[in-house]
C-alpha cells in the first residue's frame, strides 16, 4: 500500500505578517526559491466557472515577480494589495520533499518558535488580511527521512 510522504504528519501554520515582511517573504519566494530544484509552480485560483480545469491556474515566476515586486517598481506596497484585491490569493508548491523552512530568513525566524514540527514547507498560500498584514498559511512537515545511500550508521 502506498502513501503519499508529503500526508502524513502534515502541520499546518497561520501567519499573520506586516507589509515589510510580507515583502521580504515575496522576495526570497521569487527572486531565490523560485529556481531551485524543490520548487514547483506559483499558482492562482481559477474562476468559478473554470473550476473544471483544476482549482488552480499555474502562473509563471515572471508574472508573478510582475504583479507583486516588479523590478525597479515603485509604490511596491500599493502593487502588492492590488495584485491581492485583484487576485484574492497566491499559492507556492514545492517538490515532494518541500522546502526547508530554514531557506527563507523569515520563516526561518517565525517557523522553529511557533511550530517545532514544521522542518520542510510544502506549500505556502498568501492572501491580503487588512490594509496592512498579510495572511500567509504554510503546510508542510518534518524534514524528509534519509536516503539508504544517505545513511551513515553502520551495523555492528
Amino acid at each position: 500500500m502506498a502513501t503519499d510522504p508529503q500526508a502524513r504528519l502534515q502541520e499546518t501554520l497561520q501567519l499573520r505578517l506586516d507589509a515589510a515582511t510580507f515583502k521580504a517573504l515575496m522576495r526570497d519566494l521569487l527572486f531565490r526559491e523560485a529556481g531551485k530544484p524543490y520548487f514547483k509552480q506559483f499558482a492562482l485560483p481559477r474562476q468559478r466557472w473554470r473550476r473544471w480545469l483544476g482549482d488552480w491556474r499555474p502562473l509563471s515566476t515572471y508574472e508573478a515577480e510582475k504583479g507583486i515586486l516588479p523590478v525597479g517598481g515603485r509604490q511596491i506596497d500599493q502593487h502588492m494589495r492590488n495584485f491581492f484585491t485583484t487576485n484574492e490569493r497566491l499559492q507556492a508548491t514545492f517538490q515532494e520533499g518541500g522546502m526547508p523552512v530554514t531557506a527563507i530568513f523569515v520563516l526561518q525566524q517565525l517557523c522553529p518558535q511557533l511550530n517545532a514540527a514544521l522542518e520542510h514547507v510544502h506549500r505556502i498560500e498568501c492572501a491580503i488580511h487588512d490594509e496592512h498584514h498579510y495572511q500567509v498559511d504554510l503546510q508542510g512537515g518534518p524534514a524528509p527521512p534519509l536516503e539508504p545511500s544517505q545513511d551513515t550508521s553502520e551495523d555492528v
